[in-house]
């Protein structure tokens, strides 16, 4: 097994175990790391692929997205409402936290805003959804 097979096989328990996490955890997305397991065992595993989207409790949703590129219209309602309302929570309740990156640019010091991040990874996660097909 040639290196990339590895690194794909090491994320995609990494992200296998996320999903897992994800299904037992309220507001933790286990489809989402389920899908990005399945493309890095896609890319590294032939067999752990096949588990993956033969599950019976998530295997279809995350083969209609990686091969077809497809969302069901409920599942996409159901996901931007619940991303966005758990993004604006975090926001609304979490203090500010601000960690210097040690990065200068113009004279500038870089800083990591968590509350802008999260708003910036959320509106990722909206594009996403949003550019997939939808399913009736």
């Amino acid at each position: 097994m040639n290196l990339k097979k590895k690194i794909y096989l090491i994320f995609g328990f990494g992200f296998f175990g996320l999903g897992l996490f994800g299904y037992y955890m309220p507001l933790v997305p286990g489809t989402v790391f389920m899908i990005l397991s399945a493309y890095c065992f896609m890319n590294s595993s032939e067999k752990l692929y096949r588990k993956i989207i033969n599950n019976p409790v998530y295997g279809n949703s995350v083969k209609q997205y990686i091969e077809e590129h497809k969302i069901p219209f409920r599942a996409k309602i159901v996901i931007l409402l619940s991303m966005w309302i758990a993004t604006l929570i975090a926001i609304s309740i979490t203090p500010v936290m601000r960690f210097p990156l040690g990065i200068e640019v113009l004279n500038t010091s870089l800083i990591l805003n968590i509350k802008v991040l999260a708003v910036m990874l959320s509106a990722v996660g909206s594009i996403v959804v949003l550019r997939a097909k939808h399913t009736n």
